[in-house]
């Protein structure tokens, strides 16, 4: 009887086998996943100068009404979260992961809701066609996503 050999496995084999794929996104997505990471990051600095102002006032003894105060801290601090998410849906789509895909689109649809809500067609619709554009681009090389 011979004794067992040890399990061998050749990882130089498996190296030159396997063809070294470096994906990269198109410049126009990079584009708009760049104005994206500006607009978010202009809306927690927003945010964050609202919340600075309403503690300017309380400091100077100007009084607002409390609903008031609380409905903009309020309002702050969701600008900011939501802003928050959206840039981790950036990063997702920059690393190939669909669920940075879904995080996005999800984000830009709401954004898209809230403008024409409020009525501010021109700037929905701006960011309608960069969510179009970079949608396009991604379904025509959805499987390179993981």
């Amino acid at each position: 009887m011979t004794p067992m050999q040890p399990f061998q496995f050749d990882q130089a084999a498996l190296v030159h086998s396997t063809p070294n794929v470096r994906r990269d996104l198109p410049a126009r997505v990079k584009l708009v996943l760049g104005l994206k990471v500006i607009g978010c990051l202009f809306a927690i600095g927003v945010s964050f100068l609202a919340l600075l102002a309403m503690n300017t006032i309380a400091d100077h003894d100007i009084t607002i009404p409390p609903e008031l105060a609380h409905k903009m801290a309020s309002y702050a601090m969701l600008a900011t979260g939501l802003s928050l998410v959206e840039l981790l849906g950036v990063v997702g789509v920059w690393t190939f992961k669909r669920w940075g895909v879904y995080l996005l689109s999800g984000f830009s649809m709401l954004n898209f809701v809230i403008r024409m809500h409020s009525g501010d067609t021109i700037s929905a619709m701006i960011g309608l066609a960069m969510t179009a554009v970079v949608g396009a681009t991604i379904a025509a090389r959805w499987s390179d996503f993981e």
